[in-house]
C-alpha cells in the first residue's frame, strides 16, 4: 500500500487497522517500506516524517532591517536600519496531505521596532506560498532546498502603527510585507534522533531564512497577495550545476525562477527575490553564496533588435538583501531600449553570455487575491472563505505590463485539476473555456477533496500538463499562477444527534455520546496532531468534557484569521463542527 497517514477527502486517518495505541506507536518510530518504482529495494522510514507534534507555530529568531530605500533628495529615517522584526503566527497547508501549493502564512502579531521607537505594528492579513521552486538551492535536496514567496499587507486603522516617512500620506492605506522563504533547515535529520526525540515527546522545528521587503500600499492597488505587472519565466531546466546535488534539477540543471518587471516612465523595475538559487556551503547558521550562474543582464528584444538595459550584480547577496533584490534601471539615456519599448509587443528577458535566455517574459500573467481558498460540500459554488469571510472568485490579466479589462481580453480557459490522493491524482480538465478578467468562477461542490486551478490564453501544445503528478513539479509549479480549493467533506447526516435539528446552533441529545464524536471529529487530531494532546488528551471522555466551553470559543468562525481557531488545520467541516459544538453544549450545560 502506498504510505499515507491522512485521506484529505474525507479528514479521516489512514491506520492500516491497527488500535489507536498501536497506530501512535508505529508511526514515530522507524519503518521498513519497500521503495516505489524499484522492486525488492527497501527503505527505513519513520512514518509521521521529522514532525510529528505538529504545532504549526511559527516565530522570529533572528530578522532586522539591512536597507532603507528614501525617495530622492528625502532626508534619513533615524533608527530604521537595524531595527528588528518580530512575529507570531501559524502555518498550515490547505491540503493536510501537504500536496503544493497553498501553504497558509497566519500572523497574530507583528512588529517592527528599534528599542522603543516602533515603526509597524498590527496584524497581517493571511499570506499564501505562491511560486514554490525545488531548484532554489542547488546544493540541498527536496524541501531543504524549496523556496516560496508570500505577500501579507496589514491596514491602516484602530490598533495599527505605521510609523514610517513617506508613508502617512492619504494615498497609502497600510503596508505591503513581501518576502521569500528558502532554505528550510530540520533540527534534527537522522531517524534514530527524531525517534530519540518523539519518546521525549519533543517537537523538531524547521529553521528558515527570510528576505523581504516593507513597502507602501496604495489605495489605488486591487491585488494583494501578488506582484503584479510582467512576469518572466523559464520552463527548461538550462543552468548546469556540475558536481552539485541540486534537488529537482534533471541531470545536475537547474532553471532561474520567475521575476517580474513594473516599467514607469524611465524606470524599469526587476522583482528578483525569488529568482537566484543559493549554493548552500554546510553552516546552517551563515548566510548562503549565491549559485554563481555568469554574468546576467536585462534586456528588452521587439523580436528583431535587442538592448541591454543594464546587468544584475546577484552575487552580492548583502547588496541584495539590502535592496530587498528590487534591480531599478533607468533608460533614460538608453536610446536603444527606448526606442524597442514604443513597440507595444516588446517583451522583457534575463540573458546570459553562456546559456541564452534564462527568464522570458510571459504573454499573459493572471493574478488572484484567491490563492488558497476553502468551500463546503453541498455548499455555495461561487463563495469562498479566504480571509476569515466568503467571497467570490476571480483572476486579473496583465499583458506587456498592461491589466487588460474584460472587454479587451481574450477568452481566459479554467483548468481544474483533483490533487488528492497524492499517488492517483486526476487530469487537468477544462471547466470554463469563456471567463473574463473579475467574473466569478464557479466549482461544482458536490464531492470534497483538493482542486487546483489554473488558466491559460492560446497556451501552447501541452499546457498544462495532463497529470497533476507532472504539475506538482518544476517548472509547473513554479511558474504557474494557481489557486488550491479545499472542499470540506459533508456526505453524513448527524441530525439523528440533536434535540431540534432545524436551529443554526443545536444542542447534542442522548444518541450523542462521546463515543461518537471522537470517532466523528476528535480522533484524526488525536491520531495526527498529538501537540494538541500536551494540552488535554483527546480521547479522554473526562478531559474534553472539562474543557468543553473553551473549545465552544476556539472553534468560534470569528477566531479563524488567528491561531486560536482550532483546529489549526482549518480541514473540520461545517458538519462535523456543528457535531462537535452540539456535545458540547451537552455536557456543558
Amino acid at each position: 500500500q502506498t504510505l499515507a497517514l491522512i485521506d484529505s477527502k474525507t479528514v479521516e486517518p489512514i491506520t492500516y487497522g491497527m488500535s489507536d495505541a498501536d497506530f501512535i506507536a508505529w508511526a514515530q518510530k522507524p519503518q521498513t517500506f519497500n521503495v516505489t518504482g524499484q522492486p525488492n529495494q527497501q527503505t527505513q522510514q519513520i512514518p509521521a516524517e521529522w514532525n510529528y507534534y505538529g504545532a504549526m507555530d511559527s516565530q522570529t529568531l533572528n530578522v532586522a532591517v539591512t536597507g532603507v530605500a528614501l525617495p530622492a533628495g528625502a532626508p534619513p529615517v533615524s533608527g530604521l536600519a537595524g531595527a528588528a522584526l518580530s512575529f507570531s503566527g501559524g502555518i498550515t497547508d490547505v491540503n493536510s496531505e501537504g500536496s503544493p501549493p497553498a501553504t497558509q502564512f497566519f500572523m497574530d502579531s507583528l512588529k517592527l521596532a528599534s528599542g522603543s521607537q516602533v515603526f509597524i505594528q498590527g496584524i497581517p492579513s493571511k499570506g499564501v506560498a505562491q511560486g514554490l521552486n525545488f531548484y532554489r538551492n542547488v546544493n540541498l535536496q527536496a524541501d531543504g532546498g524549496a523556496g516560496g514567496y508570500v505577500y501579507q499587507v496589514i491596514m491602516k486603522g484602530a490598533g495599527t502603527t505605521i510609523n514610517i516617512p513617506g508613508f502617512e500620506g492619504s494615498d497609502v492605506v497600510g503596508v505591503v510585507l513581501r518576502y521569500y522563504l528558502y532554505r528550510p533547515l530540520p533540527g534534527l535529520s537522522s531517524l534514530a534522533d527524531i525517534e530519540a526525540l518523539y519518546q521525549k515527546q519533543g517537537t523538531n522545528p524547521v529553521v528558515i531564512g527570510i528576505a523581504g521587503t516593507f513597502a507602501p500600499l496604495y489605495a489605488k492597488e486591487r491585488i494583494l497577495t501578488s506582484p503584479v505587472g510582467r512576469m518572466m519565466v523559464q520552463n527548461t531546466a538550462n543552468i548546469p550545476t556540475p558536481g552539485l546535488s541540486n534537488n529537482s534539477g534533471p541531470a545536475e540543471m537547474v532553471a532561474l525562477a520567475p521575476g517580474f518587471l513594473r516599467q514607469s516612465g524611465n524606470r524599469i523595475s526587476a522583482d528578483l527575490i525569488a529568482t537566484f538559487p543559493e549554493n548552500y556551503q554546510g553552516n546552517p547558521n551563515a548566510p548562503d553564496p549565491k549559485f554563481d550562474c555568469g554574468d546576467i543582464s536585462l534586456a528588452v528584444t521587439d523580436g528583431t533588435t535587442t538592448a541591454t538595459i543594464g546587468q544584475v550584480n546577484y552575487l552580492d547577496v548583502n547588496a541584495g538583501n539590502s535592496q530587498g533584490w528590487i534591480y531599478d534601471f533607468d533608460i533614460s539615456c538608453n536610446q536603444g531600449a527606448l526606442t524597442i519599448l514604443q513597440n507595444p509587443d516588446a517583451t522583457f528577458a534575463l540573458i546570459s553570455p553562456k546559456y541564452g535566455t534564462v527568464l522570458a517574459e510571459t504573454d499573459y500573467f493572471f493574478v488572484t487575491n484567491q490563492m488558497a481558498i476553502y468551500t463546503e460540500q453541498h455548499g455555495s459554488g461561487t463563495q469562498f472563505l479566504n480571509q476569515g469571510t466568503t467571497e467570490p472568485v476571480s483572476v486579473a490579466v496583465f499583458h506587456r505590463g498592461k491589466e487588460l479589462s474584460a472587454s479587451a481580453c481574450p477568452p481566459i480557459t479554467v483548468w481544474q485539476y483533483r490533487s488528492i490522493p497524492l499517488q492517483a491524482p486526476g487530469n487537468a480538465l477544462a471547466i470554463s473555456t469563456n471567463l473574463k478578467p473579475g467574473q466569478p468562477i464557479t466549482v461544482d461542490t458536490s464531492q470534497p477533496g483538493n482542486f487546483l486551478f489554473v488558466f491559460s490564453i492560446d497556451a501552447p501544445a501541452g499546457f498544462p500538463p495532463e497529470s497533476y503528478s507532472t504539475f506538482m513539479n518544476p517548472p509547473y509549479i513554479t511558474n504557474v499562477p494557481s489557486i488550491t480549493l479545499r472542499i470540506l467533506p459533508n456526505g453524513e447526516d448527524f441530525s439523528q444527534y440533536y434535540v431540534d435539528p432545524s436551529v443554526e446552533e443545536p444542542t447534542g441529545n442522548a444518541l450523542l455520546t462521546f463515543d461518537v464524536v471522537y470517532r466523528k471529529v476528535l480522533r484524526t487530531y488525536y491520531l495526527l496532531y498529538p501537540a494538541m494532546n500536551q494540552v488535554f488528551p483527546l480521547n479522554s471522555e473526562k478531559a474534553v468534557t472539562a474543557m468543553a466551553k473553551g473549545i465552544l470559543q476556539r472553534t468560534e468562525m470569528s477566531l479563524w484569521m488567528t491561531t486560536g481557531y482550532m483546529p489549526r488545520t482549518r480541514d473540520m467541516s461545517a458538519s462535523r463542527r456543528t457535531l462537535l459544538r452540539a456535545w458540547c453544549r451537552k455536557v456543558a450545560a
